[in-house]
């Protein structure tokens, strides 16, 4: 059954293998194309085009290379320092009427775009190569990890659903051989998130060499990145082994359904009928591991917030369904007759 098990990991994984290298050929193409125009020097160099730019260029004693545009006629003053390898940093001062009219504060990848208006004036700083906060990558390969544990979380469904008379028979005891396959499993589920995450990691190291936050809300985003799938897993896992013959369709079934019990806790209690739909749903997505999952969000100053209170009750009721979805499905693994 373990060897078994590993055929359908190598196949899962070899069909998700095929998926990044498709990926991260895009992204080839992409940079090969487009990459030039998306460069945030790009988007400030054009401005030296302009009939009436002056461009003075100086090289600071840290050895930084500063490039100085004015334009007097259009008020505008652009400062860029190209520090190599550690990213490039950029302030354009201009008139607000040619900005945004808003304050903004934007971090995507490793840049990071703050604008602030004072008077009439609106200044621009862009700052490049910053530190990517691993939460990003987590949520990616939590999405493929998800896909991975719904193919794979039917190992005793399957045993018992036409091979339970070959398995019975096996010199080995029934939880090690349950559990043999289910470590199987989560070794596979765990293989596939850490193959997004470096399928990705390449696809961004084609614009930039990205330098990646493990600190703060990114720590807690990977042990509920590793959390959620497989708790995700056991939970499948339990309702197949308890409805062995019918698992293909509670594999497809299951999470469409989970999808719905959540859109109905949004339903507002606008009447009795309204309260009770909402109520009920809200119980039974209780049960379900992706309603202890939370968001980070950037905030004000450009760091992360994480949007999800007391994350220690979180993360435990993963683990805590892992551990209950699992001993469910091994106890009933136990009792079957074949």
């Amino acid at each position: 059954m373990t060897y078994i098990e590993w055929l359908r990991i190598r196949n899962c994984l070899k069909v998700l293998a095929i998926i990044l290298v498709i990926l991260v050929a895009l992204a080839v193409v992409l940079r090969v194309s487009v990459a030039r125009y998306m460069s945030p020097a790009q988007w400030v160099h054009h401005i030296a085009l302009d009939p009436g730019t002056h461009e003075s260029n100086v090289t600071l004693p840290d050895g930084t290379k500063r490039m100085i545009l004015d334009n007097p006629g259009e008020q505008m003053h652009a400062l860029i320092d190209d520090h190599g390898s550690a990213g490039t940093h950029i302030e354009v001062t201009e008139p607000s009427s040619r900005a945004h009219k808003e304050k903004s504060n934007v971090s995507v990848g490793s840049i990071h775009v703050v604008e602030s208006r004072h008077g009439t004036m609106t200044t621009t700083i862009i700052d490049t190569n910053g530190a990517v906060p691993m939460l990003y990558y987590m949520a990616i390969a939590d999405i493929f990890a998800l896909i991975v544990a719904t193919i794979l979380a039917a190992p005793l469904a399957r045993e018992i659903n036409g091979h339970l008379e070959l398995t019975l028979t096996k010199p080995i005891s029934r939880l090690r051989y349950a559990l043999g396959a289910i470590g199987v499993d989560v070794v596979g589920i765990l293989a596939a998130s850490v193959m997004t995450v470096a399928a990705f990691y390449l696809c961004q190291l084609l614009f930039e060499t990205p330098r990646l936050d493990f600190s703060g809300v990114n720590t807690r985003a990977i042990l509920m990145g590793i959390a959620c799938p497989l708790a995700w897993y056991a939970m499948l896992c339990a309702a197949t082994t308890w409805l062995p013959r019918a698992y293909g369709a509670l594999l497809g079934l299951i999470p469409l359904g989970l999808l719905f019990v959540g859109l109905l806790t949004l339903v507002p209690a606008s009447n009795v009928v309204a309260l009770f739909v909402h109520d009920v749903a809200w119980v039974i997505s209780r049960f379900d591991p992706l309603t202890y999952v939370s968001v980070a969000t950037p905030n004000s100053e450009g760091s992360m917030d994480y949007s999800g209170a007391n994350f220690g009750f979180r993360i435990s009721m993963e683990a805590l369904f892992f551990v209950g979805y699992g001993a469910l499905a091994l106890w009933r693994w136990q009792r079957v007759e074949a």
